[in-house]
């Protein structure tokens, strides 16, 4: 009887142990899926406040370079014009000059 009583105080130790052991098992794996998750989202976060910043910055480079844009249109229509200006000229000085030769 003693050493039913002993073989019974055994089975629940060892029974107590598991329990324990796979309740810390269970736990573990609970904190590293939620902690995993977590610190995704955490990741995710900052990831997605780099391209705000990223895209902040390049709308501010877009900016200037429409302001740029539009400051070497202004520029290339003033050119155009002298060019048509200057061609004009040219024509009107070439067809004086084969006056000039015809009467010389």
């Amino acid at each position: 009887m003693a050493e039913t009583v002993l073989t019974v105080k055994k089975i629940m130790m060892m029974t107590n142990t598991m329990v324990t052991f796979a309740v810390t098992t269970i736990t573990g794996i609970v904190t590293y899926i939620v902690g995993f998750q977590r610190s995704k989202k955490e990741v995710e976060g900052a990831a997605l406040k780099n391209i705000q910043t990223s895209l902040d910055i390049y709308k501010v480079i877009i900016d200037n370079l429409k302001d740029e844009i539009t400051e070497l249109l202004i520029k290339v229509n003033a050119l155009e014009d002298k060019v048509d200006f200057l061609t004009e000229e040219n024509h009107s000085l070439r067809v004086m000059l084969k006056k000039q030769k015809k009467e010389k």
